[in-house]
C-alpha cells in the first residue's frame, strides 16, 4: 500500500498507490498531510465515561481517566526503500511545538467527562499535521515520547504543549511522554484492590539541573519507537490499544512501587507493559530503557 505525494499535474492514482494532496502543479514539491490516531481496547473505541471490558490478565472492567500522548520525530516512510522522510508539523498553539531542539505533538483523548474530569478538559487532539516532500510513501514511523533536548525545562514557562504540569514530573525528570489512567468500575465490581493503574512513561534516571545551565541526562531514557508499514493517511487510522498494553499485566493490584507503572526500573508492573512498548526493561534493575528492535515490535499501535 503506497501513498502518492504528487509531484506534478498529471495521473494521481495508479495501481496500488492512493493520491494525497491529487492536483497540484509543476512547481509543487510539498503536499499536506494528517495522521488520523484512535483510542482503542481491542475493536471498541476507548472514551471517557465508557466501560472498558476485558481488560489485562483478570478481564477486568475499567474506566478511562486520562490519556494524553507526546509523538515527536514523526516520518513517512518511502515506498522505494529510501531513507524516512520527516513531517513538518503545521501551526497549532496548543498541541504542537516546533523549535530548533525538535518537534513534538499531544495527542489527547480525554475530554473533561465522567472519570476523566478530575485532571482533563474539553479539548481534545487526535490527528497530527504538517507536510512532506512529494513522493511515494508506504509507511509511517514516530517516536513516543518528547526529545531529550526539549524534554527538562520549566513547565510554568514552557510553550504548549510542553507547559502542562499534568503531563510533568519533577521538571529535571522532564514530561510523562503518556499519562495512560484506567480506574475500576464505579460501582466497585471487579475485586480490584488498587483504585488506578496509571501508565506513566518517561525518562528515569536523571541527573544534571537545566535551572544551572547544567546539561540533563538520564540513564532510562524510555522512548518507545513505532514502525508502521502499508499506511496510507487518507484510508487508515493508527490505533493505540490499551487492551494490548495491559494484556499481559494485571490491573486490579499493586505487585510493588506506585500503582501501575510509572517507569521505575524495579516495578514489576513495568515489565509486560514496557515490554508491549519494546522497551527494554529487567526485573533487576538492569533494563537500558532502549528501544528493543526496530520499531516493529510494539503491539500497541497498529494500522487500521
Amino acid at each position: 500500500m503506497h501513498t502518492r505525494i504528487p509531484l506534478m499535474l498529471g495521473t494521481c492514482l495508479a495501481a496500488a498507490t492512493f493520491a494525497v494532496g491529487c492536483g497540484g502543479s509543476a512547481s509543487d514539491t510539498s503536499s499536506d498531510v494528517t495522521l488520523k490516531f484512535a483510542a482503542t481496547a481491542g475493536d471498541h473505541a476507548v472514551e471517557c465515561g465508557h466501560m472498558l471490558m476485558g481488560m489485562g490478565t483478570t478481564n477486568a472492567s475499567a474506566q478511562l481517566m486520562d490519556m494524553r500522548l507526546y509523538i515527536s520525530d514523526v516520518k513517512l516512510i518511502p515506498a522505494d526503500g529510501g531513507a524516512p522522510v520527516s513531517l513538518a508539523l503545521g501551526a497549532d498553539d496548543t498541541y504542537n511545538s516546533t523549535t530548533p531542539d525538535g518537534a513534538v505533538t499531544m495527542l489527547d483523548f480525554e475530554n473533561g467527562t465522567g472519570m476523566c474530569k478530575e485532571d482533563g478538559d474539553a479539548g481534545t487532539n487526535t490527528t497530527i499535521a504538517g507536510t512532506v516532500p512529494a513522493g511515494e510513501y508506504d509507511g509511517v514511523e514516530f517516536t513516543v515520547g518528547v526529545p531529550e533536548a526539549m524534554n527538562h525545562s520549566d513547565p510554568t514557562k514552557a510553550a504548549a504543549p510542553l507547559n502542562l504540569t499534568a503531563t510533568s514530573w519533577d521538571w529535571q525528570a522532564g514530561r510523562k511522554f503518556t499519562k495512560i489512567e484506567l480506574a475500576g468500575p464505579m460501582d466497585g465490581a471487579g475485586k480490584w484492590t488498587e483504585k488506578a493503574f496509571m501508565f506513566h512513561l518517561g525518562s528515569t534516571g536523571c541527573t544534571g539541573n537545566p535551572a544551572a545551565g547544567e546539561t540533563t541526562t538520564c540513564a532510562h531514557p524510555n522512548r518507545a519507537n513505532v514502525v508502521l508499514n502499508g499506511f496510507d493517511p487518507d484510508t487508515n487510522t493508527i490505533a493505540i490499544d490499551l487492551a494490548k498494553l495491559v494484556q499481559n499485566a494485571d490491573i486490579t493490584r499493586n505487585g510493588g512501587g506506585a500503582p501501575g507503572c510509572m517507569s521505575a526500573p524495579d516495578d514489576p508492573e513495568c515489565e509486560p507493559t514496557l515490554a508491549a512498548m519494546a522497551i527494554d526493561w529487567k526485573a533487576d534493575g538492569t533494563g537500558s530503557g532502549q528501544v528493543v528492535g526496530d520499531g516493529t515490535k510494539q503491539v500497541v499501535f497498529s494500522v487500521k
